[in-house]
Order: C-alpha cells, then structure tokens, then sequence
C-alpha cells in the first residue's frame, strides 16, 4: 500500500453481515504501456494495458494510471477524453465508470499521445512505468 486511506466505518443496523474496512490498496490493478507508433507527425503513440485482479472483488468509481516516461513530456491526451495530466516525465489518466464497476478481472486498453520538446525528444520517448491507483466505493449494502 502506497497511499493511506483512512478508512470508512459504516454502522447499519439493517445489515447483520459482517465489518467491511477498505484503506485504498493499489494492489489490486496491475497496468503497463508501451509506444505502437514512435511518430504519427507529432505524438509518440503509447497503448496503456490495465487488470483488475480476480481476487480482489469490489465496488470501484475509477481507476487513475500514473505513467512515468523517460524524458520530460509537454503534452498528452488520452482515447474517450479521459481527465489527462502532464508534469514533467509523468501522465495521469484517470478512467472514470460510468456506474459503480465490480471489480474482478475488469481490463481495460486505451491510447494515450505524448508529446516531449521536439521531434527527436518526441520519438525517444519510452514508458519506465505504470502505477494503477483503485478509487474505491460504497455499495448499496455498505461493503466495498
């Protein structure tokens, strides 16, 4: 766990199950990206793959990917409009859900276009990671 999240407690007397406690873990969406076209007149071409594990199973609203590049970046936009935003070799996407995913094996592959200070910087351009970040939700019974 990267990120402390300090967690929800819900007391619900309707509910008999038991205690649901969530901290924000990332562990549970792994994602890596890698250029599919170095040069298409003035982005370098990264396709994102992300999963969500099989084994974690529970209510996501969004997931961000923080991609780190090997040089600085100036500017980037993602496939869907999705939120995109530079700062200096980093690009965050965050794939917002349209209703509250369940997240077990959910994968997702998008495109995002990175551009660096000139073309030369711009073809050089590599992914040296990925960071996936799970925003997780209440459901309806109270459980994550």
């Amino acid at each position: 766990m990267k990120d402390y999240k300090k967690p929800l407690f819900i007391m619900t007397d309707s509910v008999s199950e038991g205690v649901y406690m969530a901290s924000g873990d990332s562990t549970c969406w792994t994602a890596s990206a890698r250029s599919v076209q170095d040069w298409n007149g003035s982005h370098n071409v990264f396709e994102v793959a992300a999963e969500h594990s099989r084994d974690v199973q529970h209510i996501y609203t969004a997931v961000t990917i923080e991609i780190t590049f090997t040089g600085v970046v100036t500017e980037a936009y993602s496939e869907n409009g999705w939120n995109c935003v530079v700062a200096g070799n980093t690009v965050t996407v965050t794939r917002e859900n349209h209703g509250n995913g369940y997240g077990s094996g959910d994968r997702t592959t998008f495109k995002v276009w990175a551009k660096s200070t000139d073309e030369a910087a711009t073809k050089a351009l590599q992914c040296s990671g990925c960071r996936p970040r799970c925003h997780s939700a209440v459901n309806v019974q109270g459980g994550f």
